[in-house]
This record gives structure tokens, C-alpha cells and sequence, in this order.
């Protein structure tokens, strides 16, 4: 991730409806090449999505912040159990065996129940719910800085990538590898699933 990719990340975070050729006129760059920047780190998984923020206390949401604990070897189940829950809208995994998850809800009924069905979870050992009074400070966790670097996983093993190791143009996508063993086992596996998409079930 270079100056121009920063530059066009902080214009997103400051107005995501921000059009490329606005961005471009602003930071001194082609609109091809804001076009071209934002879909290569829309490719890579840098740019996840765009959504709007919205004031859950104008709305009339009652917020909780829920510390669960369990035990170091069962906390993927235990997030793999709440993650799909509409009530979670933030779940974070921390260094000393437990979650953190903020719950929003109007319905005290649903927040009840959301509470009993995690008293249900075996893996769970402990828990501990603070409502949320004010918001002093909310912002998304990804901070733009001129050290801000980019951290990839291969698509391939998952192991992180040291460098940029290997791209993959495929359908239009950049696919990204760490080396060209897993690039050429990438590519055959995604040839396969290709061809076993455009083979009927009943052939």
C-alpha cells in the first residue's frame, strides 16, 4: 500500500459517497487510476464494504457491552454460536480468553431471551452485561497512517505474506499467493470449481 492508496482510503472514510472523480480531482490522480486502486483493495479484502453510520441513540436502541468468558480452546465455538445473532453488532476475540461483544436492541423481550439462550451455551463459564450509557468516542477500528501497511493472507494456504508475493489476474479479480507452488494449486482448484459450477447436478 503506497501514498495514493492511503490518500484514496482517507477520502473513503471521510465521505463514502464520495465519486472517484471527486476523489481524483482532490488528491491530484487520474480517475482510471482511483477506479483501478479502489478494486485492487476491494479485491485483496482492504475494503470490505461501504455501509452508513447510523445514531443508534436517535434511533432508540438500548446498547449493551457483553464480556464472555471460556476457555482458550472453545472460543471459536462460542463465536461461531453468537456471530449471526442480529442483537451482536460488534464481536471482538481478546488476548485473555474472552468476547467482547456490543448487543443493540429495542426489545427488552429479545435482549432477555438473547441472554438465556447464551446461559444455555456449555462452553461459556462466565458472563458479564453493562449497559451502555453514552458513546464518548465511536469511530471505525482501521486508523489511515503513513506507516499503515498492508498485511495479506495467502488465498491459497492462509499463511500471512511476507511481500507481494504472487498475483493472480482470474474473471477480472486479482487473486493474491505467496508463492507459485500455492499460486498454481490456487488456479487449479478454482479451474475445478468453475467447471463443476457449469456442469448440471443431473448431467
Amino acid at each position: 500500500m503506497d501514498d495514493t492508496d492511503r490518500k484514496i482510503l482517507k477520502e473513503l472514510q471521510e465521505d463514502g459517497r464520495a465519486s472517484f472523480r471527486e476523489i481524483s480531482s482532490r488528491i491530484k490522480v487520474s480517475t482510471p487510476t482511483v477506479s483501478s486502486r479502489v478494486q485492487g483493495m476491494t479485491d485483496n479484502g482492504l475494503i470490505t464494504g461501504y455501509s452508513v453510520l447510523l445514531n443508534a441513540d436517535m434511533l432508540g436502541q438500548t446498547s449493551v457491552a457483553t464480556i464472555i468468558e471460556a476457555k482458550p480452546s472453545e472460543i471459536d465455538a462460542v463465536v461461531e454460536r453468537i456471530k449471526g445473532e442480529d442483537i451482536v453488532r460488534l464481536i471482538h476475540v481478546l488476548s485473555d480468553s474472552r468476547i467482547l461483544c456490543i448487543l443493540s436492541f429495542y426489545d427488552q423481550k429479545k435482549y432477555r431471551s438473547f441472554v438465556q439462550s447464551l446461559s444455555r451455551i456449555s462452553e461459556i463459564a462466565k458472563m458479564d452485561n453493562s449497559m451502555i450509557l453514552r458513546t464518548a468516542k465511536e469511530m471505525p477500528r482501521a486508523s489511515l497512517t503513513d506507516e499503515s501497511g498492508l498485511h495479506l493472507k495467502c488465498y491459497y494456504c492462509g499463511h500471512p505474506m511476507k511481500d507481494e508475493g504472487v498475483k493472480v489476474k482470474m474473471d477480472g479479480r486479482t487473486h493474491y499467493l505467496c508463492c507459485g507452488v500455492c499460486a498454481k494449486l490456487y488456479k487449479e482448484k478454482y479451474e475445478r470449481m468453475k467447471e463443476a459450477a457449469r456442469t448440471p447436478a443431473f448431467a
